[in-house]
């Protein structure tokens, strides 16, 4: 009984593990593979990689409102990620949280902060390796309680970095 019960907690742990908002919760593997189906935006990432689609189906459903990253003058708003606006903020600039990186540094997802930022990279794959961000800051979106965008979207983001981070 005590293995079966050590199992069930095992497999709770790992299925939890992954994340998407769009898709209430349900998880996803680090294959891109789902447990169920996904939804049309996470869908269409799979084959995106251009900076509109990741202004207006990521960063304007995940980032831009409550005051977080649409341009206000507070500290949420320090990065502007509203569509016209996003490619000048992120890419080859100082992240405003870890300035020894950029936000996102053109062919280089490694070195682009704005991926450990969303929870596609872990602090030990950054070059050079970091550590997780400030508890106080955590990982964003931070409406989300902890969960990560999904993988499909990130991984647009990736190939957009990938491709030299172009402005259209």
């Amino acid at each position: 009984m005590f293995r079966f019960a050590l199992f069930a907690s095992c497999v709770a742990l790992v299925s939890a593990c992954r994340y998407s908002l769009e898709d209430g919760g349900q998880s996803i593997t680090a294959d891109s593979s789902v447990d169920a189906p996904l939804s049309a935006s996470c869908m269409e990432a799979i084959t995106r990689s251009d900076l509109n689609f990741i202004e207006t189906k990521i960063f304007a459903t995940s980032c831009i409102f409550s005051g977080c990253h649409n341009g206000a003058n507070t500290d949420a708003g320090r990065l502007d990620l509203r569509e016209g606006m996003a490619h000048a903020a992120l890419v080859n600039k100082d992240s405003a949280i870890a300035p020894t990186y950029k936000y996102v540094v053109p062919t280089k997802p490694n070195e682009s902060h704005l991926l450990l930022m969303i929870q596609h990279i872990t602090p030990e794959m950054m070059s050079p390796p970091t550590t997780a961000p400030d508890p106080q800051i955590g990982y964003m979106p931070q409406n989300a309680g902890g969960r990560a965008i999904c993988v499909q979207k990130r991984e647009a983001i990736e190939r957009w970095i990938m491709a030299g981070a172009p402005a259209t």
